[in-house]
């Protein structure tokens, strides 16, 4: 759908071309509709509804600047670039936009992200030409996650333009096509505000994703510009994208005729407000439900009906010994190690281009995941009573309810009871658990979702989690957990961070923790190795894990000391070495906090796995092959 409105707003296709291909995609009538009148302003040639627009004169700058106020953004995030000269100009006049600085475009990107996830809205992020590579690895985890962000940098003045003269090139789109939904360079100062206005529309719309616009600075600095603003009302029109009735039947039907069927979830769940309806879905037909690798948790975690992650499934599958016979993925990617032999698959998503992508389907529903939902919860109470819902799924709803009662309250009392120095990555889950507000956001940036999803309770009444990202490059949860206490900040929020995620450049962040307080605690699993790289090269038993030799993922060398790191932007701290310092360092972290300034708990954890003994690395000093002490 994104490439079809893209192609209607550029006027490379018709209304009637772009009804024509949303029927193809399997939309309803009524949702390609729908569709057609939130992204009718922007089709050029159509007339504006009387107060959808203003005229304002001013700097290039200041309609760059009004019109991003008219989405209803709080923050501009920035890093340093004398590009943002006509920026700063504007904001003299217009203060209700709040500058958010950060000291390297990866970890601005990473700040707007966090904010657009936790707030639903969409990011905005403004940093030098230059700075466009460091922007790139985060940019490319916002497009993997479909994160709404608009993304601005200046660019070389027209006169300069493709001269590959200072800081220039020939083409720096290109380069980030693929991280991105959309991407122009602006060439006449009067349509800023329509170039504005695409790329928040086009980012915002499910499926969204970053978009960047480049300004030559003459252009921002240029004066005396006339040009329309386009209101709020007319930027933010709500799409209903129905499934087709027809395919909601087919599927309710499926799922009625199952004996075990299997509920798969992901990302866009949350995205589109539907984890409601699809736990009420879920507890009708009594299907057990499994979460896809997600920034969110898409489903309550401590629900009855949740097994965990696919590495689960084979436990429940021992509980009730009957193969699964129906897998429906909700707006997740597809397991890689899944086999859908003999398998019935719906897919359900609101991108016709995923559906079906990955294998063959026994039902394809697209639309908005509430309405989905909804719509089959309506589909299987008009085929079934409710005697014969509950005969058909009382058996395997106390299975599975049982199972999972089990499994969960096994793990906490493990949790509770572990101990020692270094600590047991569990019991810091645990004391933490215990310690946060029940509605507290767990920012999370570890290897596993698991040491997160089988240890705090994720719902809409309880804690959020935020994190990992699906893009998995490393350098993003510290200055997203930022970006997330300004979307909610009144709200706990705690960043989980591996120390091998934390040295990719994350330091960074701190500085803007302590610039603009930011009360968000950063707690650090030192285990001194990058324990997942370890595994995978381990596992293998090659030649390296036989020699025992880790080239590449022992980090204690040296020691990194994380508080000293952020004492250095006067942001206290305090390490923990043994178990029973953890309660007294985490209550210490709460009441600075409450304080209104950021924390930094350094956990000393555990090594687990194969090579969890070895602390060999190629040990090379340059000191030693100098001909001159110099």
């Amino acid at each position: 759908m994104r490439d079809l409105i893209g192609d209607l707003i550029n006027a490379n296709i018709s209304r009637r071309q772009f009804l024509a291909a949303m029927s193809a995609a399997s939309f309803s009538t009524a949702a390609a509709q729908s569709a057609l009148e939130s992204v009718a302003p922007f089709i050029p040639g159509s007339d504006m509804p009387e107060n959808f627009t203003r005229t304002v004169t001013g700097t290039g700058a200041d309609l760059l600047v009004e019109q991003v106020l008219e989405t209803g953004a709080e923050y501009l995030f920035v890093s340093n670039g004398s590009g943002l000269g006509p920026i700063c100009d504007s904001l003299v006049d217009h203060p209700q936009l709040q500058l958010i600085q950060a000291t390297h475009e990866g970890q601005l990107v990473a700040i707007a992200d966090g904010y657009a996830k936790a707030s639903g809205k969409t990011g905005f992020g403004m940093f030098s030409r230059v700075g466009l590579p460091h922007s790139s690895s985060n940019m490319y985890n916002a497009m993997k996650d479909r994160t709404p962000l608009v993304l601005f940098s200046d660019h070389a003045d027209p006169d300069r333009m493709g001269t590959d003269s200072h800081e220039d090139l020939d083409d720096w789109l290109e380069a980030i096509k693929p991280y991105t939904k959309w991407r122009w360079t602006v060439h006449e100062p009067s349509r800023l505000p329509e170039w504005v206005r695409r790329a928040y529309k086009l980012a915002s719309v499910l499926p969204g994703g970053p978009t960047h616009v480049r300004v030559p600075r003459d252009l921002l600095y240029q004066s005396n510009i006339s040009a329309n603003i386009f209101s709020g009302q007319a930027l933010n029109i709500a799409m209903e994208l129905r499934p087709d009735a027809r395919e909601v039947e087919r599927a309710a039907r499926f799922l009625l005729e199952s004996a075990s069927p299997l509920l798969y979830v992901g990302p866009e769940v949350s995205q589109t407000g539907a984890r409601a309806a699809l736990v009420e879905l879920a507890e009708l037909l009594a299907i057990p439900v499994v979460q896809h690798r997600s920034f969110y948790a898409d489903f309550p975690n401590f629900h009855p009906l949740y097994i965990g992650e696919v590495p689960a499934v084979q436990s429940y599958l021992n509980a009730y010994p009957a193969p699964i016979d129906c897998f429906i993925n909700f707006g997740a990617r597809y397991p890689n190690n899944w086999n859908y032999a003999n398998t019935a698959v719906i897919h359900a998503s609101v991108d016709p281009t995923t559906v079906g992508r990955n294998t063959p389907l026994a039902s394809a529903l697209v639309g908005d995941l509430n309405e989905v939902a909804r719509a089959l919860i309506e589909a299987v109470e008009s085929l079934a009573t409710p005697r014969q819902l509950e005969s058909r799924t009382a058996a395997r709803r106390a299975a599975c309810s049982a199972h999972t009662a089990q499994v969960r309250a096994s793990r906490l009392v493990a949790g509770s009871r572990v101990s020692g120095a270094p600590v047991p990555w569990q019991r810091l889950m645990y004391e933490l658990n215990e310690q946060l507000e029940p509605d507290a956001v767990i920012v999370e940036e570890l290897g596993t979702e698991q040491k997160t999803l089988g240890f705090f309770p994720f719902a809409d009444d309880a804690k959020l989690k935020i994190g990992r990202t699906e893009g998995r490059a490393l350098g993003w949860g510290v200055g997203a957990s930022a970006g997330v206490k300004l979307a909610l900040p009144d709200r706990q929020v705690v960043s989980l961070q591996g120390d091998g995620g934390f040295l990719f450049g994350q330091t960074d962040s701190l500085w803007t923790m302590s610039r603009y307080d930011i009360p968000v605690m950063t707690v650090v699993t030192n285990n001194r190795s990058y324990e997942e790289t370890r595994w995978q090269i381990f596992n293998r038993q090659g030649r390296a894990g036989r020699a025992n030799r880790d080239y590449v993922s022992y980090l204690g060398d040296p020691d990194v000391d994380f508080t000293k790191l952020a004492a250095a932007y006067d942001i206290p701290g305090a390490i923990v070495s043994n178990s029973d310092e953890l309660r007294p360092a985490i209550a210490q972290g709460l009441r600075t906090l409450r304080e209104g300034r950021p924390f930094m708990l350094d956990v000393r954890t555990r090594t687990l796995g194969a090579g969890a003994e070895l602390s060999w690395y190629p040990d090379f000093s340059l000191a030693d092959h100098r001909d001159r002490n110099v």
